[in-house]
C-alpha cells in the first residue's frame, strides 16, 4: 500500500526527528559503532526504509551525509585516515545518487591537511578546485607548508632563501584561484570540520596572496566576499583598508566601504566616503543617493536639503526624490509631513502600485503608537524602500 501523500514541509519535520534520533543513537553507542561500520549502516537504512517510503533520492542522502558527520565528530577514531576513509566508503555505498563522494573527499583532504600530510591533501582535493574559493587556499596551504618544512631543513637564512619550487606553486594556486573564479561559501561544511581551521588556512593564504600580489584587485573582492557572508567585520575592515589605500578611486571598494561604515555606526567615516565617492565620481548620482540616505539616518535637515539641490541638478527621478522625502519625515517621526509626502507618492510616483498598498499598511504601523511594532515598521519602510530605489537608479545592491 502507498504512503499516504504529505506536504514537503511536513515530511520535513518528519526527517528532522528521525535524524535527531540517529544523532542521539550515535553519541550513545559510538564505541559499538566504530566497532562495526556495516551493521550500524544496516540499522540507518531499517530507519529511513520503515519511517519514510518513498522519500526522495536527495532526502536519503542527505542523511546519509548527516549521520556520516555525526559518527566522525563523535568517534574516537576520527583521527585516523584509514578508518574515515573506511567510513566514507560506507556511506558513499549507502547513498542512492553515487556522485556524492565530493563531500567526503573534501573532508578527508582537510583531515589530512590537520595531520600534516600535505601531498595527500593536494592531491585529493585538486580535482574539486572550482567547487569552492576556500579549496583553492587549501590546495595552495598544502604546497606553502611543504615549502616552509624544506627551508627549516635545509637551515639557510631567511635573507638568502629564493622560492623553492613548493613556494612557486602555493602562489600558482593562488593566481589558478582566481582564473577558475570558484563561488565563495558554497560549500557547508559540518561542526566537526571546525576544529581543522578551514577559515583561518583561507585568510591565511588571502593574505599572503595580498601581498604577493599587490596589483590583483581580485583577492580583495574574493575575501570582501568571504567576509560579508561570515560576518566577519575585523577581516572586511582590514581589507577595505589595504583596498582604499590601493584603490582609493574605485566604486566597487567605496560603495564597500560606506555600507561597512554604516553597519558598525560610524557616521563621520561614512560621511567621509561619500565626500570621496563624490570627488572621484562627480558625476555620478550614486554618491548623491548615498549623501542623501546618510542625512535621513542621522536626520540632518541642512544636509538632506543639500544633497536634494545636488539631486535635483543632476536630474534624479521624481519619483526617487519622492519616496527619499518620505523617508526623511518618517524618521524625523513627523507624522503630518510624512502622510503629506505618502499622498504625494499616490498621487504621481507610484499610482496604482501594489507596493504602494504595503507602503501605506507599514505607515500606518509606523505610526501606531506601539513601540515595538513602530520600530519593526520603519526599519522594513526603509530597508525596502532603499532596495527600491537602488533598483531604479540602477545601483549595485551588493
Amino acid at each position: 500500500m502507498e504512503e499516504e501523500w504529505q506536504p514537503d514541509a511536513v515530511l520535513d519535520v518528519r526527517i528532522a526527528q528521525v535524524k535527531k534520533e540517529l544523532s542521539e543513537y550515535v553519541e550513545k553507542n559510538a564505541d559499538k559503532i566504530d566497532s562495526n561500520l556495516p551493521v550500524f549502516y544496516g540499522h540507518v537504512m531499517s530507519i529511513i526504509e520503515n519511517s519514510f517510503r518513498g522519500i526522495s533520492d536527495e532526502a536519503h542522502d542527505r542523511l546519509i551525509d548527516d549521520v556520516t558527520m555525526k559518527v566522525l565528530e563523535v568517534s574516537k577514531r576520527s583521527g585516523e585516515i584509514e578508518y574515515v576513509e573506511r567510513l566514507f566508503s560506507h556511506a558513499v555505498r549507502m547513498r542512492k545518487r553515487q556522485s556524492g563522494r565530493m563531500i567526503f573527499d573534501i573532508i578527508l583532504g582537510f583531515k589530512l591537511i590537520d595531520l600534516g600530510k600535505y601531498n595527500q591533501a593536494a592531491e585529493v582535493l585538486t580535482k574539486y578546485r572550482t567547487t569552492d574559493a576556500i579549496i583553492c587556499t587549501a590546495i595552495s596551504y598544502c604546497y606553502y607548508a611543504l615549502s616552509e618544512e624544506h627551508l627549516k631543513e635545509d637551515g639557510i637564512p631567511a635573507h638568502n632563501r629564493r622560492p623553492s619550487e613548493k613556494a612557486l606553486a602555493a602562489r600558482e594556486q593562488m593566481i589558478e584561484m582566481v582564473r577558475l573564479c570558484p563561488p565563495v561559501n558554497r560549500l557547508k561544511f559540518p561542526h566537526v570540520l571546525q576544529e581543522l581551521k578551514i577559515n583561518k588556512i583561507f585568510w591565511y593564504m588571502l593574505r599572503l596572496s595580498v601581498d604577493w600580489f599587490p596589483a590583483e584587485v581580485e583577492f580583495l573582492k574574493i575575501g570582501l566576499e568571504k567576509a560579508r557572508k561570515d560576518g566577519n567585520r575585523d577581516m572586511r575592515g582590514e581589507l577595505l583598508k589595504i583596498a582604499s589605500e590601493r584603490y582609493f578611486s574605485d566604486m566597487f571598494f567605496l560603495r564597500d566601504l560606506y555600507h561597512y561604515k554604516i553597519e558598525i555606526r560610524d557616521a563621520s567615516g561614512a560621511t567621509a566616503v561619500v565626500r570621496q565617492m563624490m570627488q572621484q565620481h562627480p558625476d555620478e548620482l550614486e554618491p548623491v543617493y548615498y549623501g542623501m540616505q546618510l542625512s535621513i539616518i542621522s536626520s540632518q535637515n541642512s544636509a538632506y536639503s543639500s544633497f536634494r539641490k545636488i539631486a535635483v541638478g543632476k536630474k534624479m527621478p521624481s519619483n526617487v526624490l519622492a519616496l527619499l522625502d518620505f523617508e526623511f519625515e518618517l524618521v524625523a517621526g513627523k507624522k503630518t509631513e510624512t502622510y503629506a509626502c505618502l499622498e504625494e507618492i499616490r498621487n504621481r510616483a507610484l499610482p496604482k502600485s501594489h507596493y504602494l498598498i504595503l507602503i501605506e499598511y507599514a505607515t500606518e504601523d509606523a505610526f501606531s503608537g506601539e513601540e515595538k511594532r513602530a520600530k519593526a515598521a520603519r526599519k522594513a519602510l526603509l530597508d525596502s524602500l532603499d532596495l527600491y530605489c537602488m533598483k531604479i537608479l540602477k545601483m549595485k545592491t551588493d
